[in-house]
C-alpha cells in the first residue's frame, strides 16, 4: 500500500486525479507513477505496480526496453494491436483479447503498434512473487468462462485453471506469478455482480465504459476505485457498465 491510501478504505480517484501523457501518437492515463507522471502519484496497490490506459493513433507504437520482474497483462479494448516481445514472437489482439508477457530475468524490448487505423488497451503491470526465470508470453482470445457479467483473464492462483494442460483454450484464465486475479465484469443497466475478495487484499477496480455504485461509492468511466477491508465488493450498474478489476496481496 502507499501512504496515500491505507488500509480499510475506499477511494476513487477520477480521471482529472490521474497522470496524462502523451508523445508520437501515443497517449496514457496513468493512475500511479510512470515515466514523467510522479509525486504526488501513489506508486502501487498492493502488486498492481502500473495501470495506464494507452491509446495509439494509426501507425504508432508503444515500447518498452530491458524489463524484468514484471508481470505485463495487456487488454485490448478497441481496434487492432499487435504486441512483439523480442525473442518470444508476435500476437494480433482484436477487443476483448488479453496477453501476459512475463518478464522473469529480462526482455530486451517489448512493442505494442497499430497499423492503418487507430486503437486503445488497458496495460496492468504486477509484480511477480519471485524474480527471475525465463521470459514468456500467453494470449486469451475473447471468451468467458466465468458467465456473461464475469471473465477471469489472467491468476496467480493454480486452482482458478484446473486444467493446466488446455492453457490458452477460449475462457481459461492467463498464469501469472503473482498473487493476483484480473477480471472484467461487463454489466447491463440496473444488473449487479457481487465480487468475493479477503479484507487484506488491495482491489483496485477501473471502470472502463459506464457509471456504477462500487463498495457504496458512484463511480463514471474513466474513475479508478482502490478498496481494500473488504470481504465483498458489490458493484451495481447505473447505465450499461464495464470495469476491469484486480485483486492482489
Amino acid at each position: 500500500m502507499t501512504p496515500e491510501m491505507t488500509a480499510g478504505m475506499i477511494k476513487v480517484r477520477p480521471p482529472a486525479e490521474l497522470g496524462h501523457l502523451a508523445q508520437d501518437g501515443v497517449t496514457l492515463d496513468c493512475h500511479f507513477a510512470f515515466r514523467d507522471y510522479g509525486h504526488p502519484a501513489p506508486l502501487h496497490w498492493g502488486r498492481l505496480r502500473v495501470l495506464n490506459r494507452v491509446a495509439l493513433d494509426a501507425d504508432a507504437a508503444f515500447r518498452l526496453a530491458h524489463e524484468s520482474a514484471v508481470e505485463i497483462v495487456t487488454i485490448a479494448l478497441d481496434g487492432m494491436v499487435a504486441v512483439l516481445v523480442d525473442g518470444l514472437g508476435d500476437s494480433l489482439l482484436k477487443p476483448g483479447d488479453c496477453h501476459v508477457v512475463s518478464a522473469g530475468a529480462g526482455v530486451a524490448q517489448a512493442t505494442w503498434k497499430t497499423g492503418g487505423a487507430p486503437a486503445s488497451f488497458l496495460h496492468l503491470w504486477l509484480m511477480p512473487e519471485e524474480e527471475g526465470g525465463e521470459p514468456t508470453i500467453g494470449l486469451r482470445r475473447g471468451g468467458d468462462r466465468m458467465g456473461q457479467a464475469h471473465a477471469l483473464l489472467a491468476s496467480g492462483f493454480p486452482a482458478d485453471d484446473p486444467e493446466e494442460a488446455d492453457q490458452g483454450r477460449s475462457g481459461d484464465p492467463l498464469p501469472l506469478k503473482a498473487r493476483a486475479r484480473v477480471l472484467r465484469v461487463a454489466l447491463a443497466a440496473g444488473e449487479q455482480a457481487a465480487i468475493p475478495t479477503y479484507a487484506d487484499r488491495c482491489v483496485y477496480a477501473l471502470v472502463v465504459a459506464g457509471h456504477v455504485d462500487i463498495a457504496g461509492q458512484e463511480a463514471d468511466a474513466g474513475c479508478g476505485v482502490a478498496i481494500t477491508g473488504c470481504e465483498t465488493i458489490v458493484v451495481r450498474a447505473r447505465d450499461p457498465s464495464t470495469l476491469v478489476i484486480c485483486d492482489s496481496d
